[in-house]
C-alpha cells in the first residue's frame, strides 16, 4: 500500500469574500439588463450557499437586452433586482447571513435583506443610487445592528490565482485532469435560455 507524505507546501485556497465575490462575478453573467449585470450571493454563517440570484425580467418577459429598458427617475423597472432573486430562491433561514452584491444596493433590497435579517451587506464597486436612498442604506443597516461596506476585490488578479489553482496539482486543469476536461462539450449539455 502506497501513501502519501505529507509535504512542506501549504495548500492554497481563495479567501471566502474572494471566493463568493467571484461566484457573484460569475453569477452576473446571467444578467438581462446592461445597464448593470448584476448578481448577488447569500451565504449562511457557516459560509455555506443559500441563495443567489442576477438581475432580469420575470420569466418568459422581454429582457432589457433586447426590447430596452423602462426608466423610471432613472432606474430600470423592467428587471427584478439580484438581490430580490437571490432572496425568492434562498433556502433556510437567512438570519445572520452575509449578502456579496456586485454594485451598491439599492434602498429597496437593502430593506428587504434587513427584513430576512440579512446581517452583513458586502458590495465591490459604487453604483449611483441617490436617487434611490443614496447614504441611508448605512445608517438604515447600522440601525438594524447590520453592516454594509465596500470591499475591493481585484477580480483580474483574483481569478488568475483561481486558475494556478486549477493549473496546479489535482486541478482541473492539471495535466493528469486536462482531457477530460477537454472532451467535455459544454454546448451539447447546456442551454443558455435555461
Amino acid at each position: 500500500m502506497e501513501s502519501d507524505k505529507p509535504g512542506n507546501k501549504k495548500t492554497v485556497r481563495p479567501a471566502w469574500d474572494e471566493f463568493w465575490f467571484t461566484m457573484a462575478l460569475f453569477y452576473s453573467t446571467r444578467g438581462t439588463c446592461d445597464r448593470l449585470k448584476a448578481a448577488c450571493i447569500l451565504v449562511d454563517k457557516n459560509n455555506r450557499l443559500v441563495g443567489a440570484g442576477y438581475n432580469g425580467s420575470l420569466p418568459g418577459d422581454a429582457h432589457c437586452d433586447e426590447a430596452g429598458h423602462m426608466l423610471v427617475d432613472g432606474h430600470c423597472i423592467r428587471t427584478l433586482h439580484a438581490e430580490v432573486n437571490a432572496i425568492m430562491h434562498s433556502v433556510g433561514d437567512l438570519e445572520g447571513a452575509t449578502a456579496y452584491v456586485l454594485g451598491t444596493p439599492c434602498i429597496d433590497c437593502v430593506k428587504k435583506l434587513l427584513t430576512k435579517k440579512v446581517k452583513n451587506i458586502f458590495f465591490t464597486r459604487e453604483y449611483d443610487n441617490h436617487a434611490r436612498g443614496g447614504n441611508y442604506i448605512f445608517d438604515l443597516a447600522k440601525n438594524q445592528g447590520a453592516e454594509i461596506r465596500q470591499v475591493n476585490i481585484n477580480f483580474p488578479e483574483v481569478i488568475r490565482k483561481k486558475f494556478d489553482i486549477l493549473e496546479g496539482t489535482g486541478g482541473a486543469f492539471a495535466a493528469q485532469n486536462l482531457k477530460a476536461v477537454l472532451t467535455f462539450n459544454a454546448d451539447e449539455n447546456q442551454n443558455p435560455d435555461n
